[in-house]
Order: structure tokens, then C-alpha cells, then sequence
């Protein structure tokens, strides 16, 4: 596990869903199709904090954005849950809109964000 890995774990408190680990060891900090951005590791804690992710979406945490203003957004934990899309500027539960049941769905579907 990288440092950086450890170090977001540390800061969510808890260990990262499995899935999410391997996609951030693959391709963190790149872009995954046209606009989807995965954030790297290391940029996961400074874009979360930025957002007030802990506040308004506690259990939640940003790993990347569509170039336009919205958010992908997961759950935290030890299993892959829901991925979800929420306006950068709402990161409340309530304004989240599922994109897909899983991180390994939304892979196979090439990581649609409408």
C-alpha cells in the first residue's frame, strides 16, 4: 500500500473499499474517458477538505470530478458501494445522483457521469 493510500485512510479513519484502493494504484491522477478525472491519492484529502466533504457528506468522500463542476462521490468503508455525482457547490446526501450500483459497474460502463 502506498503512503499516500495510508495516509487517506488514516484521515477518513477507516480502511478504503477494495476496489477503490486498486483503481487508485491503476489510475489515480488521470483521466478516465473524456472528462472524468480520478484524483491521485495524495489529492484526495486537500479536494475533500476543500469541499467540506466531512461536514456536509460525513461517510462520503470526493475521488474525482467531471471538468464541470460536479463531484464523484463514494461511500467509505471496506465494501464498494454506490458511485454517485453531486454539484460541487451541494455536497449533501440529498443532491447525490447514483451513477452507478458500484465502482466495477461504472468501470464496465466506462465511467458515464449522466
Amino acid at each position: 500500500m502506498s503512503d499516500s493510500i495510508a495516509a487517506l485512510e488514516a484521515w477518513i479513519h477507516q480502511a478504503l473499499p477494495a476496489e477503490y484502493s486498486r483503481l487508485l494504484i491503476d489510475q489515480g491522477g488521470k483521466f478516465l474517458g473524456p472528462s472524468v478525472r480520478l484524483y491521485a491519492a495524495d489529492e484526495v484529502i486537500e479536494r475533500n477538505q476543500t469541499y467540506e466533504s466531512q461536514l456536509y457528506c460525513p461517510g462520503f468522500i470526493a475521488i474525482g470530478d467531471d471538468s464541470g463542476g460536479q463531484a464523484i462521490v463514494i461511500g467509505t468503508g471496506d465494501t464498494s458501494g454506490p458511485v454517485f455525482i453531486v454539484d460541487q457547490g451541494a455536497m449533501s446526501p440529498d443532491d447525490f445522483v447514483q451513477l452507478a450500483k458500484s465502482l466495477e459497474q461504472w468501470a464496465e460502463q466506462s465511467y458515464p457521469v449522466n
